[in-house]
């Protein structure tokens, strides 16, 4: 299997920007934990269903508005946090030469 993930070398990150790579790597860590939550969450509320043969609505909502309003601006802020951090390790490099 082919790992097609990011490319960029981490301890350039580290060394140019210190800060901004913690920064991003603290809040996609967050993002996983938060992911991880929600699905649990998810599926700890569908147990009851299972004995029943109703659909597990409530955990249908959870998920859905967990991803949507929890997830999601917790993903733009991480994806924010990358762009900048990749932003200032181009202009430090450029700087230095």
């Amino acid at each position: 299997m082919h790992d097609n993930g990011d490319k960029r070398d981490s301890a350039e990150g580290e060394r140019y920007d210190p800060q901004g790579f913690r920064r991003a790597d603290v809040c996609g860590r967050a993002l996983k934990a938060v992911i991880a939550l929600i699905a649990l969450t998810a599926l700890a509320a569908s147990i009851p269903a299972l004995s029943r043969a109703d659909f597990p609505l409530g955990s249908l909502l959870i998920y859905v508005l967990g991803m949507g309003f929890v997830t999601m601006p917790l993903l733009l802020l991480h994806e924010y946090l990358i762009k900048v951090h990749g932003a200032r390790v181009a202009h430090a490099r450029q700087a230095t030469g």
